[in-house]
């Protein structure tokens, strides 16, 4: 296995990245199969893939494709290699990164998606805040299901920026979840898509137990 085949593996194995990850990464531009191959070192990177697969495994695109890296000791254009380290931008695409302290969920350290995609669902969310993370729980369905995607704009993790039947994104009692939150005089209630039945109330001398980890501002429902 060549060095570069070896370290792709490893990348992959260290993130616990799946071929399907990478497809949607890429815009669909692969197949799982060309994964496959790469990962078996039947084929190599082209080097017009390596900057977005280097950011969602977190890895130097030059130590993941032989392509990447000739061109790169040839002295890439300085346009092409500022747009490549960019945070947030890589050839009309956004890169997120994944958001900490939400539970155990393991992921890769960061996603890389459409601009088109994403940004109707994100807003003016500035991206130095944005995060992203898969909603653990059935407690939002349908509006939101279980492994959904999840956009969260951590700039919001002071209580008293919580407006009233907004979702977010919290630990409670060291739980992750994400529900809407509904403001009371002497409580909150964390609600299970508007069924107030079952919603979690929380004392407001508790409150310190909700772990504000960011407001939710989009999603993107598996089909």
């Amino acid at each position: 296995m060549n060095p570069y085949t070896a370290n792709f593996v490893a990348a992959m194995q260290a993130t616990g990245t799946r071929n399907r990850t990478l497809v949607a990464a890429l815009n669909n531009r692969v197949s799982s199969s060309d994964i496959s191959s790469w990962r078996a070192g039947r084929r190599p990177i082209p080097a017009e893939h390596a900057p977005v697969l280097g950011t969602v495994l977190g890895i130097p695109p030059e130590r993941i494709s032989e392509a990447y890296e000739r061109l790169l000791l040839a002295g890439l254009p300085a346009q092409a290699t500022s747009e490549m380290q960019t945070p947030g931008l890589i050839s009309g695409h956004l890169t997120i990164p994944r958001l900490e302290g939400f539970g155990p969920f393991a992921g890769p350290p960061r996603i890389v998606i459409p601009e088109l995609i994403a940004r109707p669902r994100i807003g003016m969310t500035s991206l130095t805040a944005l995060r992203w993370t898969l909603q653990p729980s059935l407690a939002m369905e349908p509006e939101i299901r279980q492994g959904t995607l999840i956009f969260v704009d951590t700039s919001i993790r002071q209580h008293e920026q919580v407006i009233d039947r907004g979702i977010y994104a919290y630990t409670l009692w060291g739980r992750p979840d994400i529900r809407r939150v509904q403001v009371r005089r002497d409580a909150w209630a964390l609600c299970c898509a508007d069924k107030e039945a079952d919603a979690t109330l929380v004392a407001e001398s508790e409150l310190d137990q909700v772990v504000l980890l960011g407001a939710v501002v989009g999603w993107i429902n598996p089909p």
